[in-house]
């Protein structure tokens, strides 16, 4: 189940690569070449390709192959300074899956806007509420600032409150992107889900307090338990207006 997990973010990784440097419209190896190209089996890269493809990263055309889409308009949401994702009623412990170094590669080199070949800390984990199993999680942090690090504290204790004690590092701001998915085989099993039922996909991307870009994430949220709430302040009231702390 592990390895599953580990050769579908590869995969993902890769045809994301792929899609980044090409332009829209433009046509990708077929299935069968990048199956081959991966070492994966069909079935694994059709659900990755499936993915994309609902994300609006690429097009299938019968009968023609793949070619590079648009991806769908992301909608930015303010959020309140300092708070740490995702702040949640309950209990959150976690279960690492797996972890290890790895080269940054194409997408997260991308993301981290490092080289490709930069060392990257990668640690996937199941992540529950009160003991149920809530969301999949991997995350890449940049490895020269987490020497050494014990994956296994992160079971019962925050990640960012983690580095802020042991390696000074302080999260300050992040993007993020949220979208809608249906589980596959590996996220329906993990997180106690019917096969396609709806996942919640976010994309995050950490900067620390020299506004170094240190920490890319992906997780997938059970549709049926976990929803986002925002406070949104679209302006700011005259202190001496009678209606200032009313509902619109």
């Amino acid at each position: 189940m592990v390895g599953s997990l580990r050769k579908r973010d590869r995969a993902r990784e890769h045809l994301l690569g792929l899609v980044e440097s090409r332009v829209v419209g433009q046509p990708i190896p077929s299935e069968r070449q990048l199956s081959a190209e991966l070492e994966i089996s069909r079935p694994t890269l059709r659900a990755v390709v499936d993915d994309l493809v609902r994300d609006g990263w690429l097009v299938r055309e019968h009968g023609r192959g793949m070619f590079v889409g648009s991806p769908k308009v992301a909608q930015q949401i303010s959020g309140t300074h300092g708070a740490t994702y995702p702040t949640a009623p309950g209990t959150w412990t976690s279960r690492v899956l797996s972890h290890g170094t790895i080269q940054a590669g194409t997408l997260i080199g991308s993301r981290l806007r490092v080289t490709p070949n930069t060392a990257v800390l990668r640690i996937a984990r199941q992540r529950f509420v009160n003991g149920d199993p809530i969301c999949l999680e991997t995350i890449h942090v940049l490895q020269e600032i987490v020497p050494e690090f014990d994956v296994r504290v992160i079971e019962q204790n925050s990640f960012y409150a983690l580095l802020e004690e042991r390696y000074g590092v302080i999260p300050t701001d992040a993007e993020q992107t949220h979208g809608a998915a249906a589980a596959d085989a590996t996220e329906s099993a993990l997180l106690g889900l019917a096969l396609e039922a709806p996942i919640l996909l976010l994309e995050r991307i950490t900067r620390d307090q020299h506004g170094r870009r240190f920490e890319f994430t992906r997780a997938a949220y059970r549709g049926d338990r976990y929803q986002i709430r925002t406070h949104l302040t679209l302006s700011t009231p005259p202190s001496n207006s009678p209606n200032a702390d009313s509902d619109a």
